[in-house]
């Protein structure tokens, strides 16, 4: 398996009549047989440069439950190619769920002090040439343009759509489907953090992001943060529709989705498609960590 294209990943009709609102969800968790959701989109031309220039080891930096550095794993095994994670902090537990995978897959971790963390985000420490930097979240403007595809998708299997709602973390899949968008296509971000979109995309990409529609009201307290009304919105999703959703990202986007929809804020008459950005791979981590029984 060595090609760069694949299938559309599906789009699901969940909600037909939701306050006069129809939604459906973008099974961006299907995108690839191996690697899950936004992190592949992010992945994808990053992996294609490195190929195309030779370069045989790529390394980026997270956290111990990552998404991101677990995806890389998982594409360097799959395109023969070396992988090095920093991690953000020494008291890490190499065995949990998440990276006990990433050294299956080869991946080297090593630990770095929390004050340290700050400089290795930036990949300044590179300085071979067959080395490969990508940042914290898989976020450049190479996982900008494999997001831009996912709107693209999106469009052709509902051209209709309204509205596209998602998850907000590093910005880099927001970032890529505002860029493409249609100027009538409302996107709105549901951060998991507290951070304002707009500034941190600004920053980020030096562009111009105004327009983009933001709810800070949930974030939960934070990243990682939650609470029972969360945990029992997970619990409920997945016994109505079969479909594993993570406490970091994906339960608060839908969460803030189905609470604002019940709120009115989406015109009646709306075609709401929410991308599930996959991410299902941290449940087993987030349960251990926290001692509750999500669906894994």
């Amino acid at each position: 398996m060595t090609g760069f294209d694949f299938p559309y990943s599906p789009m699901e009709s969940v909600d037909e009549n939701v306050n006069r609102v129809s939604i459906y969800l973008k099974r961006d968790d299907l995108v690839h047989p191996v690697i899950e959701g936004n992190k592949w989109r992010k992945l994808k031309y990053n992996l294609e440069f490195s190929l195309q220039n030779g370069i045989r080891t790529i390394i980026s930096v997270g956290g111990a439950f990552s998404n991101h550095l677990l995806a890389l794993s998982q594409a360097g095994k799959l395109y023969n190619l070396n992988t090095r994670g920093y991690l953000n902090g020494e008291n890490v537990d190499l065995n949990n769920p998440t990276l006990s995978v990433c050294r299956a897959n080869g991946m080297e971790v090593i630990l770095i002090p929390k004050v340290q963390f700050g400089y290795y985000k930036t990949g300044e420490f590179l300085c071979r040439s067959d080395e490969y930097f990508v940042p914290e979240g898989g976020s450049n403007e190479f996982a900008l343009k494999g997001c831009a595809e996912l709107y693209y998708e999106i469009e052709h299997q509902l051209p209709d759509v309204t509205h596209i709602v998602l998850p907000f973390g590093s910005g880099g899949t927001t970032a890529g489907i505002f860029r493409v968008k249609r100027a009538d296509v409302e996107i709105l971000s549901v951060p998991v953090l507290r951070l304002n979109p707009i500034e941190h995309l600004g920053r980020t990409y030096h562009s111009d992001f105004a327009g983009l529609q933001y709810s800070l009201d949930y974030h939960f307290g934070g990243y990682a943060r939650f609470n029972d009304k969360l945990i029992q919105f997970i619990r409920d999703w997945y016994a109505r529709t079969g479909i594993k959703i993570d406490p970091i990202y994906n339960a608060k986007g839908l969460y803030a989705l189905y609470d604002l929809a019940g709120k009115g804020y989406f015109p009646e008459g709306s075609k709401v498609v929410y991308v599930h950005t996959g991410g299902s791979q941290g449940i087993k981590g987030f349960n251990r960590r926290f001692g509750v029984s999500l669906p894994e």
